[in-house]
């Protein structure tokens, strides 16, 4: 792993390309503009960007621009809040989903927030307790209904995926 940290220039062009999208929550961009250190951990086929000790953001082989971790929807859900727009999908998805297979529409269950194309999202499990993906959509919200086929959501990173356990090792080795 490489650890460069980011100067206040970097953070601030980072911050506002999150500004532009309306589909992030803005408890993000304030723990990224608040954080006390901030940096970019690098592995083969990640970087994540580290604020804080929490891995919020990251760029990989599935997306170019940065988008959130899992690590930090699950962090902020478990506080009460949502950072991106969420879907719950019924219980046959969950296994495809954890093989990192795309979110078709006939598998979401509920749409708990709206989006659209191109938005990030997280994906809830059956019974809501946590995310198991973070997705960009493909489709708008609206679309989604009964009978409708074919992929509603890009799955960018899932849980126990390659970035969710560098994530977790980051998490760790910062806390001690």
């Amino acid at each position: 792993m490489r650890v460069q940290y980011l100067s206040k220039k970097n953070i601030k062009e980072i911050v506002k390309s999150l500004e532009l999208r309306k589909d992030v929550d803005k408890a993000i961009i304030d723990l990224l503009r608040n954080a006390e250190s901030v940096k970019v951990v690098s592995e083969s086929k990640y970087e994540v960007i580290v604020a804080d000790n929490l891995p919020l953001l990251f760029k990989g082989p599935r997306y170019s621009g940065y988008a959130p971790t899992l690590f930090i929807v699950n962090y902020m859900y478990a506080k009460g809040v949502r950072l991106l727009p969420m879907v719950v999908v019924d219980e046959g998805a969950v296994d495809p989903l954890m093989r990192g297979a795309d979110v078709m529409i006939p598998g979401i269950r509920r749409v708990l927030t709206p989006f659209s194309v191109g938005d990030f999202v997280a994906v809830l499990e059956p019974s809501e307790r946590y995310a198991i993906v973070v997705g960009y959509a493909l489709i708008d919200s609206s679309t989604i209904a009964p009978g409708v086929k074919g992929k509603g959501l890009r799955n960018l990173t899932w849980l126990n995926d390659d970035l969710w356990k560098l994530c977790m090792e980051i998490a760790r080795s910062e806390s001690k």
